[in-house]
């Protein structure tokens, strides 16, 4: 059976027996890092797309999409021919090109920082680029209900936060349906039947009806909910500073989960054999 958001969230609670405030306010969290261990330890084929983009002549940086978390290849068009670039450690490019000024067809490329890559040596001319990379799936944190309300004044925007006047629970609005319905996201706590939420930004007002059922899934919570249950609970433990057996056994199961999604073959790891190889000659 899957975890929605708030089956994970009631699950976490049980498992650790704390209903703290604070506590549930760090749920979504510890989620979010457990999904974040997972999908850096196991790279799953799955998650993985192409984008284009362009190399510019004089700039060694390239920027990497919003969603990117490790590459699988870079490639580009030179003389009609599709040349790979070879991924190395970043020591390796600056040692390989210290001089920026210093042009050429680029052979390889690295991680400059979260948002770029650095190529080498720098481009000599602009040339079409294809990135085939693995990309980090909206998190089953972003996952959305619907509220039907009885409005009372004013009028909902996408750009409102409500907050339960009862409950003190926040959802960013995604979208207004109509006046009575709003979807939003799902709070770390749970809104109430009854109470009055207010926008944010509008001021409007209403009257909670009635509180969509949350039936959201992610691929994680689905094919390997174990697994990102036993890695939330391990990050809980690490909030709440539990008994350290206890914690002990979450990270021993959670590492068995990475252990069998590795084996999997969706997601083996990727290894450059050329990462450490001998500098190659240059492409002139």
């Amino acid at each position: 059976m899957s975890f929605t958001y708030t089956t994970l969230k009631e699950a976490i609670q049980d498992y650790t027996e704390n209903d703290e405030t604070g506590f549930i306010k760090n749920l979504p969290l510890f989620i979010e890092m457990a999904e974040e261990r997972i999908l850096k330890n196991v790279q799953l084929t799955l998650f993985q797309k192409n984008a284009s983009g362009v190399m510019t002549s004089g700039n060694q940086y390239v920027a990497v999409p919003s969603d990117f978390m490790a590459p699988f290849s870079l490639s580009f068009i030179s003389s009609g021919a599709k040349e790979y670039l070879l991924f190395k450690d970043l020591d390796f490019v600056q040692t390989y090109t210290p001089n920026p000024a210093t042009t050429g067809v680029p052979i390889y490329y690295a991680q400059f920082d979260v948002d770029n890559f650095v190529v080498a040596p720098t481009p000599n001319a602009g040339f079409d680029l294809e990135l085939n990379y693995l990309y980090r799936p909206a998190s089953l944190t972003t996952s959305l209900f619907t509220l039907t309300v009885i409005p009372e004044g004013g009028t909902f925007t996408s750009s409102d936060t409500i907050t339960g006047g009862t409950s003190g629970q926040s959802s960013a609005v995604s979208e207004v349906t109509s006046s009575a319905t709003l979807i939003v996201g799902i709070p770390s706590g749970n809104y109430t039947v009854g109470e009055t939420i207010t926008g944010s930004s509008s001021g409007a007002t209403a009257v909670i009806r009635a509180i969509g059922a949350d039936t959201s899934v992610s691929w994680l919570s689905d094919e390997a909910r174990m697994t990102l249950l036993y890695g939330c609970l391990t990050e809980a433990y690490t909030y709440m500073k539990g008994d350290p057996a206890l914690a002990s056994v979450y990270e021993r199961r959670f590492a068995e989960g990475l252990s069998r999604l590795k084996n999997l073959g969706e997601g083996q790891e990727i290894a450059d054999e050329y990462r450490y190889g001998p500098i190659r000659k240059r492409r002139t």
